[in-house]
């Protein structure tokens, strides 16, 4: 049997949902997510762990594997199903019933990747230490979008959620750099 334990309501946790609630980062991670194929929880755990002055390293993309074949295999499809209940559940109480568990069950996968993202972090996993927060938002960052070509649009949705994180003249050289 294992010794390792998921934290839920760890560190990364609060800070992604305070950070979602945020004007215009909601919004900005939907719009991420639905024109560019952007990972919110990847996205989210990038401005994180620069908080903690850390960045993927070159071990990262075998590390998060596992997290990644978690959020394929569960969070889409219950996301997919959720939207596909959406005009549905407008004719129906059962229907808008189910589509709410949809919901609950889709935010408990979401907060499971996310303690998955943390324990790497725990065990340091394939990210290093950086002297320079602004360096580590822009290494993950790179890693997270590295292959998406922003549009003008992203690149100002991604710049409401990273400056949040960092100032906003530094968000605009970030946005620059990617």
């Amino acid at each position: 049997m294992s010794d390792i334990v998921l934290e839920y309501d760890n560190p990364f946790w609060l800070f992604s949902t305070k950070l979602y609630r945020l004007d215009e980062v909601e919004a900005a991670c939907i719009y991420l997510q639905e024109h560019q194929s952007v990972m919110v929880n990847q996205l989210l755990f990038s401005c994180w762990l620069a908080t903690q002055n850390t960045h993927f390293n070159e071990h990262w993309s075998s590390q998060v594997e596992p997290v990644l074949g978690w959020h394929n295999q569960f969070v889409v499809p219950l996301r997919k199903q959720r939207r596909q209940l959406k005009p549905m559940a407008t004719v129906g109480s059962r229907l808008k019933e189910m589509r709410e568990h949809l919901l609950e069950a889709e935010l408990l996968a979401e907060q499971h990747e996310q303690a998955l993202l943390y324990l790497l972090y725990s065990v340091k996993k394939g990210l290093s230490q950086s002297n320079d927060r602004e360096g580590a938002l822009v290494k993950n960052l790179a890693f997270v979008l590295k292959d998406t070509r922003l549009s003008l649009t992203s690149q100002q949705q991604l710049k409401a959620v990273i400056n949040k994180v960092v100032d906003d003249d530094v968000a605009d050289e970030i946005i620059l750099k990617l």
